[in-house]
């Protein structure tokens, strides 16, 4: 079935760029992620080959079969890539406006940045503030740019036991009205506060802002 054949063509595409992350040869990785986005178009470029990309990255590396300095480039040349793509898109065209950024001792933005990538896409402002945020900081931003969501990614070596804690912090110090979305594999075996959304993947965060946008509309 055709699904079967895509399905390994990417495999393959996966397999070739993690093959030059191992070779070290980062202006070839860099210059084949550009020509992979340009044939998918940033949607399925984010979700069919950066998504699957960082998660065997990962194992890789909590395998033993990547360096920490291989890991590094890998997401330095990937969210340079993906930061050239968000900037070349039209203007948000509406709303949310959404604020993304992670809390202080979580320094991973890639998850981010893939949600941002999908976000804006659907037409959302997206105000990135980076990593590693003070929580009173997020609040105060909230507030400056009127932003409607907060969006947060935890990694997996995020300590668990303090996710809830956090975002229940931080969801005390946000305007009810402002929504909690939060992502990431440090989230998938913790249980959030029941007024934060927890979204599972990059589709549930389309979901979510499809949903949102459809509440509004309506």
């Amino acid at each position: 079935p055709r699904r079967a054949v895509i399905s390994a063509a990417g495999n393959q595409e996966i397999d070739e760029l993690l093959a030059l992350l191992k070779n070290h040869d980062a202006a070839q990785f860099q210059q084949r992620l550009q020509q992979t986005l340009a044939r998918q178009g940033l949607g399925r470029f984010v979700m069919d080959t950066v998504a699957p990309l960082t998660r065997q990255v990962g194992q890789a590396w909590e395998d033993g079969r990547f360096a920490v300095f291989e890991e590094h480039l890998f997401t330095e040349l990937t969210k340079r890539v993906l930061r050239q793509a968000i900037a070349s898109l039209p203007p948000p065209n509406g709303r949310p406006c959404i604020l993304l950024t992670s809390v202080p001792d979580e320094p991973h933005v890639l998850g981010l940045l893939m949600a941002e990538a999908l976000f804006a896409l659907e037409g959302a402002q997206c105000v990135p503030l980076g990593a590693q945020m003070p929580l009173l900081d997020i609040a105060h931003a909230t507030a400056a740019h009127r932003a409607e969501i907060v969006a947060m990614s935890f990694s997996s070596a995020f300590p668990a036991r303090r996710v809830a804690p956090v975002l229940a912090q931080l969801r005390n110090l946000l305007p009810d009205e402002v929504a909690l979305w939060v992502g990431g594999a440090g989230v998938a075996q913790t249980a959030v506060p029941p007024d934060v959304t927890y979204l599972s993947s990059l589709a549930a965060g389309i979901d979510a802002l499809r949903t949102w946008n459809a509440m509004r509309a309506g």
